[in-house]
């Protein structure tokens, strides 16, 4: 569902706005509400159980994309992106808190989670891509039905979200370690926001390998944001169609599954907070770099290198995150984490708008890049500078299952 929203939204706002500013920020917005309710989330997902909250956003997945082509403005625009960011973001939340309740956060169960979603987007983007060059600006009877079937598209998708989370098991056995039992009664006290849970997320922080880890997930989500928003506006501007766009998007899924099959061989050879800082850092600076790649194969080099940065450290940064932490606070923390990426998500784009305004859309990219570069530098002094993440920045062994 991600990724065909990435291509088909802001193809859409170049169609219905014409300042980058505010196609910025309509871009940014998908992230915008699960940036205040991810704690929320996971909370929920410990306390309720995956299943119930993921079936709920599962409907407003299959709801959401059908409205855009109804409501072709960008206010409307900005309200359905927020909506259906929480409810893809929702989905993800809860597949992550549901490896760490049921296996205890193991790397190798992480693996094969960060391997196996990168299936859909091996060929979603491309026929998107197609859809969209079919049935977009071009169609006979785009003045009559508008991108209605480009959205129906992400609209049968999140009816498959929906469809995983009804065929979980209504009743799954926690933990019996657990000190959060499940609920069997749904009650209304439970739907809301607390503010001790965001207290106690946040608190989390003060793990100094939670930190780190959450704050190297938050840079690479400026890399990932980068890609699914200007970048796409770019490609488009510059004169590439849908499907070379939907392709170099597909490049991008398909060096992520190689990279995720990678991950425990190479975090045996390297040391795993250096390896992803610096892998991480490479994903940003290629896309970063995009005005700089002209050409179509350059762009997929550069568009590969990205993919294989996410797919490599995205286990290492899961697994870690969910084994520094009791069960009970899984959630919790997979929450904090969407959090800190929200944050990112939600800058970046706003940042690349607001100088795209003054300098131009090709700087902003640069800027972008130069951004990175500062930021995981400092938390490279911050990792030299601590006794306990030095001495937990260990290769990993046959034990780190």
């Amino acid at each position: 569902m991600y990724y065909l929203a990435l291509v088909v939204v802001p193809l859409w706002l170049a169609i219905i706005e014409t300042s980058d500013f505010l196609i910025g920020v309509v871009i940014s917005s998908r992230f915008f509400l699960p940036l205040i309710l991810s704690i929320h989330g996971g909370v929920l997902m410990d306390r309720l159980g995956g299943r119930r909250v993921m079936i709920f956003f599962g409907i407003i997945a299959v709801i959401t994309p059908l409205l855009f082509p109804a409501m072709p403005w960008i206010g409307a625009a900005l309200i359905l992106q927020m909506l259906l960011g929480l409810a893809d973001a929702m989905g993800w939340i809860g597949a992550q808190t549901l490896i760490g309740h049921h296996m205890r956060g193991s790397t190798k169960f992480t693996i094969r989670l960060s391997f196996t979603c990168r299936f859909g987007p091996l060929f979603a983007p491309i026929f998107i891509g197609w859809v969209w060059d079919t049935y977009g600006p071009n169609w006979v009877h785009w003045d009559v039905y508008g991108p209605i079937l480009p959205f129906a598209v992400i609209s049968v998708a999140g009816l498959g979200m929906l469809l995983c989370a009804v065929s979980l098991p209504k009743n799954p056995s926690m933990d019996q370690n657990s000190k959060t039992p499940m609920h069997t009664q749904l009650r209304v006290r439970d739907l809301l926001p607390r503010w001790v849970d965001y207290v106690a997320a946040f608190r989390l922080l003060f793990v100094p390998a939670i930190a780190l880890i959450v704050m190297i997930s938050a840079l690479s989500h400026i890399g990932a944001s980068t890609h699914s928003g200007f970048y796409v506006v770019y490609l488009g501007r510059t004169g590439f169609s849908g499907t070379e766009i939907g392709i170099l998007v597909t490049v991008v899924s398909v060096a992520a599954l190689f990279g995720a099959l990678s991950t425990k061989w190479m975090a045996r050879i390297f040391k795993p907070y250096w390896f992803v800082m610096a892998i991480v850092l490479a994903g940003i600076l290629a896309i970063a770099l995009t005005p700089a790649f002209g050409m179509f194969w350059m762009l997929a080099i550069a568009a590969a290198t990205l993919g294989a940065a996410n797919g490599s450290t995205q286990p290492i940064i899961i697994s870690t995150v969910l084994r520094a932490v009791d069960q009970e606070d899984r959630g919790k923390a997979v929450g904090l984490r969407s959090t800190m990426n929200r944050v990112a998500s939600i800058s970046a784009p706003i940042l690349m708008g607001t100088v795209s305004e003054f300098a131009g859309l090709e700087l902003s990219f640069y800027f972008v890049g130069v951004l990175a570069i500062i930021l995981m530098g400092s938390l490279v002094i911050y990792v030299k500078k601590s006794a306990e993440l030095t001495a937990s920045n260990k290769k990993y062994t046959d034990n780190d299952g």
